[in-house]
């Protein structure tokens, strides 16, 4: 019975996030093929949200790599694609503005903030990690293949449950734009219509990112990829 609903919620959990893989991927592309209504490019328009927060000590940084596209808390670094970074699409400023808006979450939301990269980081390494830890098992015959499935899948339940659960941090910074883009845009309700809908898929962006595992543990985990992390 245990067996049968860990692999329920599990086949529940990867629909959940391809759901949001698919919906992200698909409305980012079209973000991207969209002019913003005015000239700022995604990390000008960024630092104009920052400064009307009174935020100044935030650093944009221009990195192409695996990982990339999100706020350091730590160092206070905004990465950004180049790309977006110098792109006038809306797609530039959503990513831009959802990430600039994570340094405005200090005090007890810095702490919710780093607890949610680190399950953004559990999601993106331990599937894969635990993939070739139930092998090695296996043909160590420790471990039997119904055993295995259950671990793989109790692995993966947890972590789309540990993901999905701190997701309303991600929507708490769309919120924290709001007065920004209310004055910013007050003249262009479409494109807000529109950059409203691509900040809900910032927001949803690393629920699927159990399913690109695969490539985050292969391109940016294994030893010798180091120099693709921002330095």
């Amino acid at each position: 019975m245990i067996f049968l609903l860990i692999v329920v919620a599990l086949f529940l959990g990867l629909a959940v996030a391809r759901w949001a893989q698919a919906r992200h991927e698909s409305m980012m592309l079209k973000g991207f093929r969209a002019s913003a209504p005015t000239a700022y490019t995604g990390s000008e328009i960024a630092l104009m949200f920052l400064k009307s927060e009174g935020v100044d000590d935030v650093q944009i940084v221009e990195h192409n790599a695996v990982v990339t596209d999100y706020f350091d808390p730590t160092r206070r670094r905004l990465f950004l694609r180049r790309d977006v970074a110098e792109g006038t699409t809306l797609s530039s400023w959503a990513i831009a503005l959802h990430e600039a808006a994570h340094a405005l979450q200090t005090g007890d939301s810095l702490g919710e903030l780093k607890w949610r990269q680190s399950c953004i980081r559990m999601s993106r390494y331990i599937p894969m990690a635990t993939v070739f830890a139930i092998i090695g098992l296996m043909i160590a015959r420790i471990l039997i293949a119904k055993n295995a499935i259950l671990v793989a899948a109790g692995v993966i339940t947890l972590l789309l449950l540990l993901n999905l659960g701190s997701v309303p941090l991600e929507f708490n910074a769309n919120k924290r734009l709001r007065r920004f883009l209310d004055e910013h845009l007050k003249n262009h309700a479409q494109a807000r219509s529109r950059l409203d809908e691509l900040l809900f898929c910032m927001a949803i962006r690393e629920v699927g990112d159990t399913l690109r595992s695969p490539r985050y543990f292969f391109l940016s985990a294994l030893p010798g990829t180091g120099k693709m992390r921002p330095q």
